[in-house]
């Protein structure tokens, strides 16, 4: 039995592959998303305990598709997670409704 469920969202396939091995490892059931619409049509059908975002993604940044996500699932918490981010990004992501920013120096 899982012990929750939690929504990926990256454009590294990657990278997605190996939070998802690591997550479901842990117990954890998994839905992964490659571009932002996939999420959101994704979150429309379930409901997720958690949605770990990259920063940067194809067509928006991941603060704004938290925000969307927002709208579906307001409760649902945020970890945004980057390799490049700053602390103006972090402080925005937090203000702007983000669980948890994450700067990763490689996983």
């Amino acid at each position: 039995m899982a012990s929750g469920k939690i929504l990926v969202v990256d454009d590294d396939k990657n990278l997605i592959e190996l939070v998802k091995m690591r997550l479901e490892s842990a117990g954890y059931e998994v839905a992964a998303a490659l571009k932002e619409e996939d999420a959101i049509a994704v979150l429309k059908g379930q409901t997720f305990d958690l949605s770990i975002v990259d920063l940067q993604l194809l067509n928006q940044d991941g603060i704004s598709l938290m925000e969307d996500l927002h709208l579906i699932l307001p409760e649902m918490p945020v970890i945004i997670l980057t390799a490049y981010g700053s602390i103006e990004s972090a402080v925005e992501a937090m203000k702007r409704g983000a669980y948890c920013f994450y700067r990763s120096k490689g996983l």
